[in-house]
């Protein structure tokens, strides 16, 4: 385990953008990640799932705080723009 403070990047996103976000945040340093599929409301709008071209994705990925930082920096400035993004840090505890 690092000595370092982790955190977990919580990204929900259009499903339409998962495999581009997985390769993104691969290239930016991620050693692994967990997607899921997920539906909701919010300031984009109700996101049912019904379709696949309808759906949201929740990317996670638990890294260090400068891990983070560019995984936010990258996305915001690819995608923030022109596709439904939601993305907030937490603090964890990794007990493995």
């Amino acid at each position: 385990m690092s000595d370092q403070p982790m955190f977990l990047l919580t990204i929900i996103s259009e499903s339409v953008l998962e495999d581009t976000l997985i390769d993104e945040i691969g290239a930016l340093g991620a050693l692994g990640y967990t997607v899921s599929d997920v539906r909701g409301r919010g300031h984009h709008g109700l996101r049912r799932g019904n379709w696949r071209k309808d759906s949201n994705i929740r990317l996670e990925v638990v890294g260090d705080q400068a891990l983070c930082d560019r995984i936010v920096a990258r996305l915001k400035e690819a995608y923030d723009r022109d596709y439904g993004l939601l993305m907030f840090t937490s603090p964890v505890d990794l007990r493995n």
